[in-house]
Formats: C-alpha cells, structure tokens, sequence
C-alpha cells in the first residue's frame, strides 16, 4: 500500500508541473503602472494642447521639483500662478521652494513675500512651515525652527507626518543644551 501512494505522489508532481502552466497574468495591473516619466509626458502634451490649465502647470512644477529640476519647476509655478485668479497657497509654496533650492538655499525676501502670501491663505500650510523651520534650522536658529514645526504640530492637519516632526523638534532643543 505505501507502495501505491509513493509512485501515486511521485508521478503526480511531475504531472502537475507539465500541466499547470504559467500562471495568469493580471493585465490591469500592468496596465496601471505609470512612470513619473510618463506622467511628466502626459502632462506636457495635455499643456501643449491648452497652455491655460494653471493646475496642470502646477502639477508639471510638482514633478519638476520631485526631479530636483528647480528652473523648470519655478517657470512651471509662475505660469500656474498668472493663469490662476486666486493662486491657491500651495501654488505660492511652490514657487518659493524652486527658488529656495535654485539659490543660496536662504529664504531671501521675494521668498518670504511669497511664503507670507501662503501662510495668509493657509496659516498651517505644512509645506510652508516646513520649509521655514528647515531654513531656520540650518541656519542655526533653533528657536524659530521649533516655533515652526511647534505651531505645525499644534495644528489640527491630518495631512502632516507627526512622528518626523517630534524627532525635528527634538534634535533642535538638543542644539540648543549644547
């Protein structure tokens, strides 16, 4: 009987590997992989064809700025700002960031207008805030960085990483006992 069952598993294994095949491939989900590179694309043609869409401009800085790329970022967020009413604060954080890291990485005062204008429509603005407290922290104005990253926290923003913050705010008051 032990016999029987060990020849029966030992011609079912090979049987079952020539006959499974390859497994099914899921084609919607390689369909729906989309490179930063195509969607930097897609968004140059949809420009090309009506150069008036601010929020794409701003989406195309957005990549530029992900791709470290700060001239063609700040192009970017000017046009999305002209074409735009109401800029929205994001669109002036933008702005202020592609400049920050296309010069000497000190907010300088076209920057500070611009990051003002931001916190005036968005007080808790993150990525303003941030950018101040970064600035302020490099420059080894550790105070002014908590206060940053303090009024950050204290804010009721889903939207915001918590956990880094702390540990910001942390190594910043360790600056300051030394």
């Amino acid at each position: 009987m032990k016999k029987v069952i060990f020849i029966s598993v030992l011609l079912a294994i090979p049987t079952f590997l020539l006959l499974r095949g390859e497994l099914p491939v899921d084609q919607r989900s390689q369909e729906l992989v989309v490179t930063a590179e195509d969607a930097m694309e897609n968004l140059q043609t949809k420009l090309s064809d009506d150069p008036n869409q601010a929020q794409l401009w701003f989406q195309l800085g957005q990549g530029y700025l992900a791709n470290q790329e700060f001239s063609s970022a700040l192009t970017c967020f000017d046009y999305a700002i002209r074409l735009t009413p109401k800029p929205s604060a994001s669109f002036f954080v933008g702005k202020a960031t592609a400049m920050y890291y296309l010069d000497t990485q000190t907010i300088t005062i076209p920057m500070r207008e611009l990051l003002d204008a931001a916190l005036d429509l968005d007080p808790y603005h993150p990525a303003a805030l941030t950018l101040i407290a970064n600035d302020h922290f490099i420059s080894f104005r550790y105070q002014q960085a908590i206060e940053s990253w303090t009024k950050l926290l204290n804010s009721d923003r889903v939207d915001i990483d918590r956990e880094k913050i702390i540990r910001s705010l942390n190594q910043a008051k360790a600056m300051i006992q030394k």
